[in-house]
């Protein structure tokens, strides 16, 4: 679980989880926890140990919501069979599709709400990009598939798309990238993040923005027909999450 701190390796044993939390609650100066994340499956403790866990964290006030990241179906469903899961949070967006499949029926099933991350692509949708983008050693973007030179020449198509529509509706390509997931159910809730404040005020205009069910149609065609390249993390990182 969340440690405030970025290190290797996985750790949800039942002890470790208790321990998280009363760090958590000393370095937050509070008494509970709104939501509590495991922000990526440990394949080493069953997923009924880490509700469970939880679950006791609730009972006794220090948590008031349960959280999973990155999880699969099944991992959902015996989860929330141990204490009602209140949101996941994985990648999704117009350039990363994946949830649709399985994790998006699951969640309107058992009435789980979910939380995009990523939702612009770690930039990529805000059209700040185009093929001829490089990045930094030190920048994470540099190590993944998505982002390479070749795969960028590809998926660039998907940002004319997004400036295609924002020019018709008088927003900017990351306000129809975040308009277009907030259509998609009313408990979808992305997740931008930046350290602007004016791209905090672009993000949140996007709220403002109604796109009709025809205008929904004409995005998904259209992307559709776009052949995206590269996978959305490296390897290494995909094996670690199991998706």
């Amino acid at each position: 679980l969340e440690t405030g701190q970025r290190s290797g390796g996985l750790n949800s044993r039942p002890d470790h989880i208790r321990a998280v939390a009363e760090a958590s609650l000393k370095r937050l100066r509070t008494d509970r926890i709104d939501i509590f994340y495991q922000h990526r499956v440990d394949p080493n403790v069953q997923i009924e140990d880490v509700a469970g866990a939880v679950k006791e964290l609730i009972a006794e006030g220090k948590v008031k919501h349960f959280g999973l990241s990155e999880a699969g179906a099944q991992t959902i469903r015996r989860a929330h069979a141990v204490h009602p899961v209140t949101a996941v949070q994985s990648e999704y967006s117009l350039w990363y599709r994946g949830p649709e499949a399985e994790i998006l029926p699951t969640l309107e099933e058992l009435g789980i709400g979910f939380v995009p991350f990523s939702p612009l692509g770690a930039g990529f949708l805000t059209g700040k990009m185009d093929a001829n983008t490089t990045f930094a050693s030190t920048d994470f973007r540099a190590s993944v598939p998505r982002f390479a030179p070749e795969a960028l020449k590809a998926n660039v198509a998907l940002v004319d798309l997004l400036r295609n529509v924002a020019a018709a509706k008088g927003a900017t390509p990351a306000q129809i990238a975040l308009a277009w997931l907030i259509a998609q159910k009313p408990w979808i809730v992305p997740i931008p993040g930046t350290t602007k404040l004016h791209r905090l005020e672009e993000n949140l205009g996007s709220a403002a923005i109604e796109l009709a069910s025809e205008e929904l149609k004409d995005i998904d065609q259209a992307a559709s027909q776009i052949t995206l390249k590269g996978a959305r993390l490296p390897q290494a990182v995909l094996d670690m999450t199991g998706r």
